[in-house]
């Protein structure tokens, strides 16, 4: 497996990705509930690859084994938050969308995609890594526990174009 930063000929394969993780969700259990508010669209991910924030789990056939965007910002909510390091924007790595596409659940592609992010992280001279998690998604809650990130407790988030507002909170300390 490989981690590399998407470049615009990634785009459609990374638009397909999300898609393929969407409509897994729509016919198993929707954590995230990203599937029931269509996150991200193409729109969004075409965005994130132009301004080279997303980046890709590419397994040894070739294959998006999955997806993460990474970047220094952060809902307003954030700014409200009881953080034990105080960093300025450049200084936190933001995790946003980090998803596996179906044919790889359960092969320890989201831990990768997080390491993968930490190691990132220490290579910018980030200080912390921050991210949020939608209460009810338990998988991720047990990933980011799991992988030694604090718990900072669930906060209101407003997100555009969702009606979703409760996520937990997610440090690391590098």
């Amino acid at each position: 497996m490989r981690f590399q930063q998407a470049t615009t000929g990634d785009t459609s394969a990374a638009q397909a990705a999300y898609r393929q993780i969407l409509d897994h969700l729509a016919v198993t259990v929707d954590f995230p509930h990203w599937h029931t508010e269509n996150h991200p669209t193409p729109a969004e991910v075409e965005s994130w690859v132009r301004a080279g924030d997303l980046h890709l789990a590419v397994a040894s056939t070739g294959e998006i084994a999955g997806v993460v965007m990474l970047n220094h910002e952060a809902p307003d909510a954030y700014q409200d938050a009881s953080w034990s390091v105080d960093a300025t924007p450049t200084e936190v790595l933001v995790v946003h969308a980090l998803g596996v596409t179906p044919g790889f659940l359960r092969q320890g592609v989201a831990r990768f995609l997080v390491d993968a992010s930490l190691d990132l992280a220490r290579q910018r001279d980030c200080r912390v890594v921050r991210l949020d998690t939608y209460v009810e998604n338990r998988p991720a809650l047990e990933l980011y526990t799991r992988h030694g990130f604090t718990d900072r407790g669930v906060h209101t988030l407003h997100y555009e174009g969702t009606e979703l507002s409760q996520f937990h909170l997610f440090e690391f300390v590098l």
